[in-house]
């Protein structure tokens, strides 16, 4: 079974598919583009106490071309989980520090929840350093590298692992 379509740039980028340009405008023309907003403006269902930082890290990933207004929920809920994270770690910390290992258990089971909560929207986001690796278009190989043998050697040792 095929892999999700990946996007024309990085197919070209990769090397191993070469379009016609009537094939290359096909494909884009199929290609869903969302231009990004000129601002970062949080949901109306997010608190206000969040508006500021929502704003400041919708910047940076508009900047960095990773926000559209259909990320808005997603970032919104991720500044929700962490907050949610962090209020569950300060009680499970009080409980380990009062030593009630019942409380303990509970505090850390939500709080692992919420943690994995905010980690998964950081991924989806582009939050972590991991997660934008994925979203880099490789550079086309430059001339010449394509003849060079220890060059196609370490791409075809990368591609069986892959």
């Amino acid at each position: 079974m095929p892999g999700p379509r990946q996007p024309t740039d990085l197919v070209k980028a990769r090397g191993k598919k070469h379009f016609s340009q009537t094939e290359e405008d096909q494909r884009r023309d199929q290609e869903v583009h969302v231009q990004p907003p000129d601002r970062a403006e949080p949901p109306r269902w997010l608190g206000k106490k969040f508006h500021a930082e929502f704003r400041e890290i919708g910047e940076i990933l508009r900047q960095a071309g990773l926000y559209t207004e259909l990320d808005r929920d997603v970032l919104g809920q991720f500044l929700v989980a962490r907050e949610r994270w962090l209020r569950s770690d300060r009680l499970a910390s009080a409980a380990i520090r009062a030593r009630d290992e019942k409380l303990a258990k509970e505090w850390t089971a939500v709080q692992s929840s919420y943690f994995r909560q905010c980690r998964q929207c950081a991924e989806v986001m582009g939050l972590s350093i991991s997660s934008r690796c994925r979203l880099v278009v490789p550079d086309a190989p430059q001339k010449g590298e394509e003849d060079n043998p220890f060059l196609q050697l370490i791409q075809g040792g990368a591609e069986r692992r892959a």
